[in-house]
């Protein structure tokens, strides 16, 4: 039976100077190793101590592995002068590990609070599903004991280049493995949450990660 794992991951926001113009030539698959020392060099104006990528040359990070210390900024650069209330959830999403390679990245402009879409899986009979604010987004089919993920968008490809057109997944492991992630989101919703005090809101998880605003 495969090993699966969901792994939160979020894209870093960073203050930018006039050294930030002077990128490498190519692109991240291209030139990896200089653009993986530019954005190391980027996020070190900006954070404290920021674990490596999920993969070398995607610039996606775990969760998880983030000090608070570099949360506060991540929030801070996230919000600008917005109120937190109004804001969006952080950038990033859910991905798909299977036997503990990445076969599912979130792709561009997704969000955390996909979790609400994801949480269909729970449901045995879920419709087809797609996620609401990626783009392009994957299509999540079942049918029985197994699951379908479709990458394949006549408009636009999927991140990374070498993305799978299709994934499939046993079902019950793959919900198992979705309500230990719920379980890990919870308790990092509390250390999340110690913050709360300094954006003057009792919770701020539930925007940042939940997508629900205070009240709900």
């Amino acid at each position: 039976m495969d090993k699966i794992d969901f792994i939160p991951l979020i894209e870093l926001p960073t203050i930018k100077d006039l050294q930030s113009n002077i990128v490498p030539v190519g692109t991240a698959f291209t030139n990896t190793k200089e653009w993986d020392l530019y954005q190391e060099n980027e996020l070190r104006k900006n954070y404290i101590d920021i674990p490596p990528p999920i993969t070398t040359g995607i610039y996606q990070y775990r969760l998880f592995d983030i000090k608070i210390e570099d949360l506060r900024t991540i929030i801070k650069l996230h919000i600008g002068d917005m109120p937190i209330k109004d804001a969006c959830s952080l950038f990033g999403g859910y991905a798909i590990c299977i036997n503990g390679q990445v076969e599912l990245y979130p792709q561009c402009c997704g969000l955390l609070e996909e979790i609400q879409q994801w949480k269909k899986l729970l449901n045995e009979n879920f419709e087809d599903f797609f996620l609401l604010e990626c783009h392009p987004s994957p299509l999540i089919t079942k049918n029985q004991q197994r699951i379908t993920i479709f990458c394949y968008d006549k408009y636009e490809p999927f991140f990374p280049y070498f993305a799978k057109n299709k994934i499939e997944l046993d079902y019950q492991t793959t919900k198992n493995a979705f309500i230990t992630l719920l379980s890990q989101l919870h308790a990092f919703s509390e250390k999340l949450d110690t913050l709360a005090v300094e954006f003057k809101l009792n919770h701020i998880a539930n925007i940042l990660i939940w997508g629900r605003n205070e009240k709900e």
